[in-house]
């Protein structure tokens, strides 16, 4: 059974940009033999990740998360069975701050400071796909 997860956390104090590309450069290799796709988002000190495949594979690789230091705040915006995968082309794509993306990140933040806690699930996934979308017009530009 495909399960899709999508969590937000907060960045421990310690956590620099060179962190946040070992996490991916980690899930990248690690998801792919695991089955687990997804896409990672970082902006303002938090985490924004959506997590898909099989159920076992999808909370193990949660719960490796909440054991991990880098991560405070950890809290689930969604959670749903699914029909199919929506990232099979990533094992972990990623999305991070940047002029480029700000709009996106802005577009379904309720203040001016992106605070992906307030997001509901439906945003929170809303937000991902149109992230999708946008990489995949970039990539075929």
């Amino acid at each position: 059974m495909l399960v899709r997860l999508l969590y937000v956390s907060k960045v421990s104090g310690h956590v620099g940009h060179d962190d946040v590309r070992m996490i991916l450069a980690a899930s990248q290799r690690n998801n792919g033999a695991r089955g687990v796709s997804g896409l990672l988002m970082f902006n303002s000190g938090h985490f924004l990740q959506w997590l898909e495949g099989e159920r076992r594979a999808v909370s193990e690789r949660f719960a490796r998360i909440l054991q991990d230091e880098r991560h405070t705040d950890v809290v689930i915006v969604d959670f749903a069975e699914v029909e199919a995968r929506q990232f099979t082309d990533w094992q972990m794509g990623y999305l991070g701050e940047g002029s480029l993306n700000r709009d996106l990140f802005y577009r379904f933040s309720a203040t001016e400071v992106f605070n992906p806690y307030a997001l509901s699930g439906a945003s929170a996934v809303a937000l991902m796909l149109a992230a999708r979308e946008r990489a995949r017009l970039l990539k075929s530009a």
